[in-house]
Parts: C-alpha cells; sequence; structure tokens
C-alpha cells in the first residue's frame, strides 16, 4: 500500500473516531437534558459586592431540592418589575442571602411570594397592590446585603426593607478572620475607633481572574452544556470532599450531635474567642447601618432573623434529650440555641428597630406537626435550606408580623 493510500485510511479512520465521539457527545448531552440533570452557575463578579446574579439567565437547579431559577433582566432572582412604583402599591424590598434566593424551589413557593399573595389582605393596606422585589443572592453577608442596598435598591423606592438574618453563618461571612481565606466580597473594619468599607478584594489575582473575558467565556459555554456542568459538578465535590477531610482530621473533637448538622459553640453563647467578638461587633454595626440607610430614604425597615436547622430539627428525643444536643451544649457552656436571634432582638430595641424571630414558632409548629422545614429528599431532611413547608411557613409568619407592624 503506498503512502498516500496509508495516509488517506488514517484520516478516515481519524475522522471516523472523532464523528463517534461527537455523536457521542450529543447523546450525552441530549440524554442529560431529557432526565433533567443540571448544574449550571447563576453567579457573576460584581464590583460592590464580589459577585451577583446573572441578568437574563434561567436554568433548572438539582443539587439542593428543584428549583427553576429564572434571572430577570437587573439580575434579581424574580420576574421584571418597573424601577417606577405602580400608584396605589405597597413595595417591599428583601434584601438577604441563600433563604432569599431560594434556588431550592420555584419561584411561587418561596417565602417573598407567599408575603406578595398574602398581605394584600392587611387592612392596614387599605387595598393597595403589594409588590415584593426580591434581591437575595447566595452566599452573601451582612455587608454585601448593606452594599446592594446602597447601589441597586433605592432606584425601585421601596416603602420597606426587609433584611433577612440567617445566624447560622452571617456573623461568620462578616468576618475575614472567620470567613474561608478564598472568600472574596466586601467586608466592615474598625481601624482607629471607626468603621470603613474595605472593597480590596476587587484587587486579588480570584477576582481579575474570574472578570476576565476568557473565564465569563468558559463558563457561559459550560452553562449552555449539561456535559460539562456534571463534570465540573464533579470537580466542585471532589474539592467539597478534599476540604472536609481536611476540617476532619483538624478539628476532630467538632462532631456532629444531630446527624450532618454543623455548628459552630460559638454561635450559641456570649463567646470568649476574639474573632467571634469581633464578628459580633461588627455584624451588629451592619445592621445597624442599613438601619440608618433605610431610615434616611424614609422608608421602613423591618429585620427577620431566620431559623436555623439545629433550633428546629423536629426531634425532641435528639433535639433536647439529654446525651444529645441540648446536653452538648450545656457540657461546652451554652444552653440557648436563640441566643444569637435574642442578641439582635435586643440590638433592635436598644437602636429602635424591629426585629422578628423565626425561629421559635417554627420550632414550635415543627415540634407540633413532626416535619422538617430544612431539606429535601434529593440532599438530607432537616439540614441545609428551607424546603416548600418551611418557605410557606416563614411567609405565612412573615406576612403576619407585618401587618402588625403597619397597624
Amino acid at each position: 500500500m503506498s503512502d498516500i493510500k496509508k495516509l488517506k485510511l488514517m484520516g478516515a479512520n481519524i475522522l471516523l473516531s472523532l464523528g463517534g465521539i461527537a455523536f457521542a457527545l450529543v447523546i450525552a448531552e441530549i440524554g442529560l437534558r431529557i432526565v433533567g440533570i443540571s448544574y449550571p452557575s447563576f453567579y457573576q463578579v460584581d464590583e460592590y459586592r464580589g459577585h451577583t446574579l446573572i441578568p437574563n439567565f434561567s436554568d433548572w437547579w438539582i443539587s439542593e431540592g428543584k428549583g427553576y431559577v429564572s434571572i430577570n433582566s437587573d439580575g434579581l432572582r424574580d420576574k421584571e418589575h418597573s424601577t417606577t412604583k405602580p400608584e396605589n402599591s405597597y413595595r417591599i424590598a428583601v434584601i438577604g442571602d441563600s433563604f432569599s434566593e431560594a434556588i431550592q424551589v420555584n419561584a411561587e413557593e418561596t417565602f417573598w411570594s407567599a408575603i406578595a399573595q398574602q398581605l394584600p389582605s392587611c387592612p392596614a393596606l387599605q387595598g393597595k397592590k403589594v409588590e415584593v422585589i426580591n434581591f437575595g443572592v447566595g452566599d452573601y453577608g451582612t455587608a454585601q446585603e448593606l452594599m446592594t442596598l446602597k447601589h441597586h435598591v433605592w432606584k425601585y423606592s421601596p416603602d420597606l426593607v426587609l433584611l433577612e438574618i440567617f445566624t447560622g453563618n452571617d456573623i461568620v461571612n462578616n468576618s475575614q478572620a472567620l470567613s474561608p481565606a478564598d472568600r472574596f466580597s466586601p467586608f466592615l473594619k474598625k481601624e482607629n475607633g471607626k468603621f470603613k468599607m474595605d472593597l480590596s478584594f476587587k484587587e486579588t489575582e480570584t477576582y481579575r481572574r474570574r472578570d476576565s473575558f476568557v473565564r465569563r467565556f468558559v463558563f457561559s459555554v459550560i452553562n449552555h452544556s449539561r456535559l460539562l456542568q456534571v463534570i465540573n459538578e464533579a470537580k466542585r465535590v471532589m474539592n467539597l470532599k478534599k476540604e472536609a477531610n481536611r476540617n476532619l482530621s483538624t478539628n476532630p473533637a467538632n462532631d456532629d450531635i444531630i446527624p450532618a448538622l454543623d455548628f459552630d459553640i460559638n454561635l450559641y453563647q456570649e463567646s470568649q474567642n476574639k474573632d467571634w467578638q469581633e464578628a459580633w461587633e461588627v455584624t451588629e454595626e451592619l445592621i445597624k447601618q442599613i438601619n440608618t440607610e433605610v431610615k434616611s430614604k424614609n422608608a421602613d425597615f423591618l429585620a427577620v432573623t431566620i431559623s436555623n436547622p439545629p433550633q428546629v430539627y423536629p426531634d425532641l428525643k435528639i433535639r433536647d434529650a439529654a446525651g444529645t444536643l441540648r446536653d452538648r451544649l450545656s457540657q461546652l457552656g451554652a444552653t440557648n440555641l436563640f441566643y444569637p436571634d435574642e442578641r439582635i432582638q435586643k440590638l433592635g430595641q436598644k437602636k429602635g428597630f424591629t426585629v422578628f424571630n423565626l425561629a421559635k414558632p417554627m420550632q414550635e409548629y415543627a415540634d407540633k406537626n413532626q416535619v422538617f422545614l430544612h431539606g429535601f429528599d434529593n440532599t438530607r431532611m432537616g439540614v441545609g435550606h428551607w424546603n416548600k413547608q418551611g418557605h410557606q411557613l416563614a411567609g405565612k409568619l412573615i406576612t403576619q408580623k407585618l401587618c402588625q407592624h403597619l397597624l
């Protein structure tokens, strides 16, 4: 056989192999779409907050729960809203973290949708149309929520700002010392007795890399390919397992009391740890600044501390029985699961703004009805974010509080 014929045969075999691979990839992509498997990234960098949602992007979220996530043209996990407030309407802006973003459920199942549906019946509103605009973004701390308020909320002219506070990680997220080393976000810092917002994350290599054209292009391609999303998710899970193993080896005493419920004992007591003391000081200052900002715009303010999983785990034998969570907390010097909620409540009383603590009434409901308000069948019940029942109960309770507040 001549060299030319050999080259032609080799070329044909290569093309046939490439064609087979391409066909297999197309079939895999179609198969993943048919069965509904997707692991998109909904986030892009933001110069004030570190990250925000990608405008005009929609996809399914199935990693925890299942929700169809549609992001509007202004980067909100919500429907479109006019910046001009409609006549005879009452507008509420919700700022918060992943519990407000709520990608684990469909938009109509969220607590903010429940408020929009139920609050119009409040006599104080006298028939006004209620519009709730959701500014929640996953992994936000209170500093990012303050920056959202300053740079994004006011163009919508809300009548009331609702700050959702998740004590489970907000205090940690507000502290550069307690946060993971690779977290890039604004931090409120105290220098010479004065608080100042530090935006130095914009100078980090991580931020510049994520803001580069190449990175944005690569993730845009990934977001449009289910196969690439699966590969990217597998890589992420492997990294998480490595990190978990490292944490377990360095902190062997941090055993779970309730299965899969992680908590830091410092959250539930007057901590003697310097980093935690500073984290609380910063957190309280951020909440005060949000209150001041809202009042300066002649709007109303409501802070809502939501439940964290240990507080509402609906099994008294596990949560409260001797030898389990209550006993373990007592041994470590903490006796009150509601310490962070009550601390923020006292701050509101001192500074003259309303704080609504959700954890206690949600615990009562969970115990009475023996239902999990956190967790999903595809992850683990009792942990993680609110499920549909959690959102519906929270929406009902917040609506009642809002109506009382307005009256």
